[in-house]
Formats: C-alpha cells, sequence, structure tokens
C-alpha cells in the first residue's frame, strides 16, 4: 500500500529551481531514504512534504489525502511527524517535558479547561505523560528523563527529538539526517533505533549523508540530482548505478554493507 504519493512536484527560489517535476511513491512499512549531494534539493523536499514550503505545482497525497497547503500542526494530527538537521529543542525544559510537547497534539482540551483544572485535562496530561515516557524508553532515554536538555550530549539529543517525533504517533515518520554529528557507536546505535521504529509499523522517509546508514537501514532509495530524480531502487542496484556513483563522486565507489 502506498502511504505517500508525490507528483509533479516543482519549487523555485527566484530564478533557482530547486525541485522540478518530481514524484515518487512511499511504501507503508519501509524505510525509504532519498539521497544526493549537497543542493540536490533534499531539504526543500522535507519541507515542502512537511507544509513548510507551498511547491509552485504538483500534488502530495498522504492516505489518499492531499496535504498541500495544510498547516504543519494539522499533518502531524493526521500522523506525519518529522525531525530536523539542526535541533529543535525547549533546552529549558526537562527530556520529559520536551516529548510532552508532541503528546499534547494528541489532547482535546480546550484553554478554559486547561485554566480550570477540569477532570479531562487531568486525565489528558496523565495519558500525555505515560505516553511520553513510553516514547522515551523505546529511544533508550528513561536516564535521562528529569535532567533539563541543555544538559545532555549531542547524541543523546538526537534521540530525544525522534522520541518526541515519535510521541506524535505518527504513521510516516520524516527524518532529516539523524545521524549528523554521531560517531560510530551512536551511529550504530541510530542504525537500530530507525530499524525498530520501522518494525513497530511506522513508515520512515530518511534524508541522510552517511552512505553506510543508508545502504544497510533501507529498503529502498530515491536518489535526487539537481533536483531532479536521478534513480530509484534497492540499495544494491543503486550502489551499482554508473549514474548515481558519477553524480556523488565522478568515479568508482564502494559502500560498507
Amino acid at each position: 500500500m502506498t502511504l505517500l504519493e508525490v507528483q509533479g512536484l516543482t519549487k523555485s527560489f527566484g530564478g533557482v529551481t530547486a525541485i522540478a517535476d518530481l514524484g515518487f511513491d512511499v511504501p507503508e512499512g519501509q524505510v525509504y531514504s532519498v539521497i544526493g549531494p549537497n543542493g540536490a534539493g533534499k531539504t526543500t523536499l522535507f519541507n515542502m512534504l512537511s507544509g513548510i514550503y507551498h511547491p509552485d505545482e504538483g500534488s502530495i497525497h498522504f492516505q489518499g489525502r492531499e496535504i498541500i497547503g495544510l498547516q504543519p500542526h494539522k499533518m502531524a494530527a493526521m500522523g506525519l511527524s518529522r525531525t530536523f538537521q539542526n535541533l529543535q529543542m525547549f533546552f529549558n525544559m526537562s527530556v520529559l517535558d520536551n516529548v510532552m510537547v508532541g503528546c499534547h497534539l494528541r489532547t482535546g482540551s480546550g484553554l478554559f479547561s486547561a485554566a480550570l483544572r477540569l477532570p479531562g485535562v487531568v486525565r489528558e496530561e496523565r495519558e500525555a505523560r505515560r505516553l511520553a515516557r513510553e516514547a522515551l524508553s523505546f529511544c533508550d532515554l528513561e536516564r535521562f528523563v528529569d535532567q533539563r536538555a541543555d544538559a545532555l550530549p549531542y547524541g543523546v539529543l538526537k534521540r530525544l527529538e525522534i522520541a518526541r517525533a515519535l510521541a506524535v504517533g505518527p504513521k510516516l515518520l520524516l527524518m532529516d539526517e539523524p545521524a549528523a554529528g554521531l560517531n560510530d557507536t551512536e551511529t550504530a546505535e541510530m542504525q537500530r533505533l530507525i530499524r525498530c521504529i520501522c518494525e513497530r509499523g511506522i513508515t520512515v522517509l530518511l534524508v541522510e549523508h552517511n552512505m553506510g546508514l543508508v545502504m544497510r537501514v533501507s529498503d529502498r532509495i530515491l536518489v535526487l540530482d539537481y533536483g531532479t530524480r536521478l534513480a530509484e531502487g534497492t540499495p544494491l542496484e543503486i550502489q551499482n548505478d554508473r549514474r548515481v556513483i558519477e553524480a556523488y563522486l565522478g568515479g568508482e565507489v564502494q559502500y560498507a554493507v
């Protein structure tokens, strides 16, 4: 089943076309990666998929529904969540409170009810706390639950942002360079976490520069070059695609798998 369907997507900034007539389908239950050299349009694509940018042309269907024009929080409520290349964290808040921010998209109480602390609000807060702790446990962050975010090392913060995105209850998780800045041990942990997310029934759309991780974790890979579709296929097919090799390094390259 196709979870995300993109057709004819185009986005320009002034006279520069960042994405040109791009189309692809993301099957449900897979890790689908988007790779490409710097400037290929990966971040622009993610920003359109998550509602930050509005495309000039094209369509984006999520679970069969057109989502262009929806605000990011509306998309999140539908089950489309994302992480960012540059950490988007509340550094003056605790780890638990950071994740509970994501849980609040799943609550329905208004400002008046919250101000009066009505019974429904108390129940929702209790449920949000439970969901947040569950997401933290899944990302192996239970021991940091009461610490402030600004006291945590970078690798832990990367997993914390993923925990918050999972607390939304996504069907599709967009992950923007989750291994950026991580050492080898942390990258291996991230690889395991991505596969565990997929095994949990959450589809992953991944942008990542670490080709070793991409080749090990992906079911299918889309390669962009100057905003256009260069190739798509399994990791093995992409590794042996001459156009992909030339686009990256201008010659032969081997990936550790």
